[in-house]
């Protein structure tokens, strides 16, 4: 990590993440085709819930037969920490409009909060919308095409829990703590 605060730094600050929403984003569309559901489901769930934790969670209460208003409860659970995330992150913003303000909580990750802490360390305390929102863009992209790339694997890979992929979440949340 540098000073700059680009989308070219972005880019190059966000790399070293991609490759852990690669690896997760085709265990859970591995998982989630397993379960029955076709790439564009998946494809439509990343796109729209955008939570790697809830989506895990999401198909193992539906592919059990939970009501919808479980997995949603189940949903904001879980997610709920990005309130606090969100919270912390918003002195760095208050200069930008509420409209920008909205795109960056709106697409922030575990990752991206971690990344931006990371990188005010080498900015004397500043983000910019730009670096921040690029962070966010790459991930989310990433994780959207990962996820759709392993449903469309899920057909040649029969048993995800023989291969480990049901621990893909929990390795995430450990790499991320370490």
């Amino acid at each position: 990590m540098n000073d700059k605060l680009d989308v070219k730094a972005s880019i190059k600050d966000t790399l070293p993440t991609v490759f852990g929403y690669i690896g997760i984003g085709i265990a859970f569309g591995i998982i989630a085709s397993s379960v029955g559901l076709s790439p564009f489901f998946v494809g439509a769930m990343s796109l729209f819930i955008y939570a790697g934790g809830a989506q895990f969670i999401t198909v193992s209460m539906l592919s059990s037969g939970f009501p919808i208003l479980s997995i949603i409860l189940a949903t904001f659970l879980i997610n709920s920490r990005m309130i606090l995330m969100s919270m912390a992150t918003a002195p760095f913003f208050k200069r930008y409009s509420v409209f920008k303000n909205i795109i960056i909580g709106t697409f922030l990750t575990d990752e991206s909060f971690a990344l931006g802490m990371n990188k005010q360390n080498y900015t004397n305390g500043r983000l910019t919308y730009e670096w921040f929102n690029t962070a966010n863009l790459v991930s989310y992209f990433t994780w959207s095409v990962s996820s759709v790339l392993g449903a469309l694997l899920g057909g040649i890979v029969k048993d995800p829990r023989a291969l480990g992929l049901d621990f893909a979440l929990v390795a995430m949340f450990i790499g991320l703590l370490y």
